[in-house]
Formats: C-alpha cells, structure tokens, sequence
C-alpha cells in the first residue's frame, strides 16, 4: 500500500512539474495572443494587461448587438440603409453637441466617410447619436469627432470605444477600432494587419519559396543520403567527412560571397536569389542517410539478386520505408525557409518580393510599433507551421526516433 501511495504521489509530481514547464513554455504564445486582440492604449500600457478588453463578455456580446444593428452580429459590416446608435451621458443644460466624422490619415483605415448621414437628438440623461449608411455598399464605422461643451464630459456610449480623449472642448472616439459584430471587434487587428500591408504577396513568395526548397531538396537529399548509405564508391567516407565538416561554418561568413555570386548573376531580387542557395543541404544528407542506415541490408541484398539497379532500390524500396525521415527534413527545410529574415531582407528590394518574416517589419516606424497588429500579422505567419506540425507530428516524431538507429 505504502509503495502504491509514492508511486501514485511521484505520478502526481512529474504531471505537476510537467503542466508548470509547459505553462512557462507556452506563456510567450499567449501573451502574442492576447496582445493580438488588444487595442493600441492597451498594447502600450506599462502595466500588462492580461485580459484584453475585448475579450470580455460584457464587450464582445455589446459588439455582437452592435453589429445586428449595423448588418451581421457576427461579421459586422455597416450594410447599405442600416443604423448604428449609441448613447452620450451629459449632464446640464447647455448648447447641442456638434459630431463629425473626420477622414483618417494614413493606409490603415477606411476613408469612406462621406456617406454617413449623423443624427442628433436629446434623449433625458444625454443624447442619442445615430448613423446611417446612405450608400450603397457595406463599409465600418469610422473614428468620431464629438464636439461638446465644457460643461459635458461624462461620455459612455453603449459600447465603449478603444480610445476616448479629451482634447479641449471635444471628445475623440477611436470608434475606427470598434468594428461592428463579434467578429469585426475582437479580431480587429488581424483585419487591420493582412490590409496593413500586401500579406497575401508576402504568404505566396514564402510557401513559394519554402516549397521550392522543400521538393528540390528533398529529391537532392534523398539521392545523395542514398549513395552515402548504401552504393560503395571510392572516396565515399572522406567525402561524406568533408560535407559534415562545412556545417561547422557559419552561415553568416557565406552571405557576402553569395551575395557577390548571385550579384554577377543577375539574380538579386528574384526567386532564384531566394532559393537556388539553399537547396542543397548537409543536414538532409546526413539525415536520410542515418535513416537508410537503418534499414535491413537483407531487403537490398534480395533486391539487387533480382537485378534491381541502384534507382530502383532508392524508389521501391528505400523512399517508401523512409517517409518518417522525410517528413522530419522537409518540416525542418520548410521552416527554415519560411522563417528566414537575414537573407531575404539582403537580396530583395521590391515589395513585390518579401517573404513574411519581411513584412512584418511594416509595423514597426519611425512613430513607434503598433504591437497589437504586429502580433496579430505574427499569428498569422506562425499559424501555417503549427497547423502543419500538427497534420505531420507522428511522421516528425517517428523520423527522430529512428534516424539515429543503426
């Protein structure tokens, strides 16, 4: 009984000790999360906020109202002829506020303004503001302008703004980051962040790029891990040698004679600067070729009595025994690719041809960082590699196993 009750207590413990080291280890994921969804007086603050206030209840089921007023309660969406209101509290008698809509500056957010009739009327307690659309296509609310006197300044609309400042004798109301529907305001920033910049560019030349790398490489890799595992040719162990020994040089005293190779070859700021320097990799060779090792001689020795030449041993035999492997040199070739930002940042100029890592640098100006769409574009770029782990993890964690079995 006595030996039941420590081993059911050292369970207990390495479960604990486990669920804290990846509570630590996912921490940073979260916090990227959470500042994804925040707005930018949040994202700011020196005191972290752990709860973004859009993710509370009471605001994203105000949103969801909200947005059934102005189209979808859940995508939002200021539809042709619909209505938004919201409420001002102002106590004391006193001239009527003015509004306006002004046209934000900047790429960020939408000029359509013009099209937006505003109504005001005094309701007890305050005013009631309403806006309509009188044009002919959906469009969102955009930042507001209240002009109140002095004697006004309790301000609480029915959902409240991101940002409301005072400023003199006027209230501005962010309501730019205030999207109808549910939708449309807690995931604000990833709408802003994919038109912030031209991230569908950036994804294509990236998976463009990673997946070129990836094929090609596979197939060289394969090839080669081949001939180093199983075809005896003179020479083979020095040279396997001398290719494992250039993964001790760094890649960074390889970038300027590249640079100047690819330079002569009239290839900057083309895919082929992209790709055509990294196909060929020492790691994937060494990787595939300890997995061959791996394999039973007998399955080879029977194949090349039946007269299989050397290609039919790789693609009959090897390759289709060899998809663990595989799988953990293309996940591996593909984030290196997908997440590399030195290189694509020196031979790239144009827009045109940023990968994502690239892009990311939009977000951050001379004005300062806006960390809540530059974590929200982050999420984006990461979410490819995660769900692809996820898709591939048995094959990954198999080809890890098994590679360094002789």
């Amino acid at each position: 009984m006595a030996s039941r009750l420590r081993f059911l207590l050292g369970r207990a413990l390495i479960y604990a000790v486990l669920t804290a080291g990846g509570g630590i280890m996912a921490f940073p994921f979260y916090w990227m999360l959470a500042t994804s969804v925040k707005s930018p007086q949040e994202a700011q603050q020196a005191e972290p906020i752990w709860v973004p206030q859009r993710m509370r209840p009471a605001n994203w089921q105000a949103a969801m109202r909200l947005g059934a007023e102005g189209g979808n309660r859940w995508w939002g969406g200021f539809a042709p002829g619909r209505t938004v209101t919201f409420f001002v509290a102002a106590g004391g008698e006193g001239p009527r506020p003015r509004v306006r809509i002004p046209k934000p500056p900047g790429a960020f957010h939408d000029p359509r303004s013009e099209g937006t009739r505003i109504a005001v009327e005094r309701v007890p307690g305050g005013w009631r503001f309403s806006f309509t659309n009188t044009t002919h296509r959906r469009f969102r609310l955009l930042p507001v302008v209240l002009y109140l006197p002095k004697s006004y300044r309790a301000v609480r609309p029915e959902l409240a703004p991101d940002a409301v400042r005072s400023a003199g004798d006027y209230w501005r109301m962010e309501w730019v980051n205030l999207s109808p529907g549910l939708f449309g305001y807690v995931f604000h920033n990833y709408r802003e962040a994919w038109h912030a910049a031209p991230f569908a560019r950036y994804f294509y030349v990236s998976f463009v790029t990673a997946g070129t790398q990836v094929v090609v490489g596979l197939f060289l890799a394969a090839m080669a891990g081949f001939a180093f595992a199983r075809v005896r040719f003179p020479g083979r162990e020095p040279v396997f040698l001398l290719l494992l020994g250039t993964m001790m040089i760094p890649g960074e005293v390889l970038l300027i004679p590249n640079y100047i190779v690819l330079a002569k070859l009239g290839w900057l700021d083309t895919f082929y600067a992209l790709i055509v320097p990294w196909l060929a990799s020492v790691f994937g060779i060494f990787l595939l070729r300890q997995f061959y090792r791996s394999l039973p001689q007998d399955l080879f020795d029977a194949a090349r009595i039946d007269g299989a030449s050397y290609l039919t041993l790789l693609f009959r035999i090897a390759l289709p025994l060899a998809v663990p492997g595989l799988v953990t040199f293309g996940i591996f070739n593909f984030l290196g690719a997908y997440n590399a930002l030195l290189w694509p940042l020196i031979v790239t100029q144009s827009p045109e041809m940023r990968t994502v890592q690239v892009g990311l640098q939009a977000f951050i100006g001379e004005a300062g960082s806006d960390y809540g769409q530059l974590m929200a574009a982050s999420t984006m770029a990461i979410l490819p590699i995660v769900v692809g782990y996820f898709f591939a993890q048995r094959q990954f964690v198999e080809g890890i196993a098994r590679s360094g079995i002789k």
